[in-house]
């Protein structure tokens, strides 16, 4: 099952993505992990470069599971998510192929 988890940097956000070693244990972590993820990146602000967020679809079977990434993510632990919202995605089309 595809998971989206769509999180908002907390008020931190800035201080921490300026963090390197934080920024290199999440990209460790990230692709760690990367058998289990669609798609990971940063969110943007309308000028394309001031991150605000990050998107995450994963392949795992339960809520819980997805849960379970986010929250083991080092960035997540040192306080960079503020609000996390997960959904159970149905992709529909990816990369311009309708899928079944």
């Amino acid at each position: 099952m595809l998971w989206m988890i769509v999180s908002e940097d907390s008020e931190s956000g800035p201080q921490l993505r300026a963090d390197s070693a934080l920024m290199s244990a999440h990209w460790d972590y990230e692709l760690s992990i990367k058998d289990r993820i669609l798609a990971a990146g940063s969110l943007r602000s309308d000028d394309g470069e001031t991150k605000i967020g990050s998107l995450l679809i994963v392949n795992v079977a339960t809520r819980a599971e997805a849960q379970a990434i986010i929250d083991a993510d080092p960035a997540t632990q040192a306080g960079l998510r503020g609000k996390i919202t997960i959904h159970r995605w149905n992709m529909a089309i990816l990369d311009g192929a309708v899928q079944d």
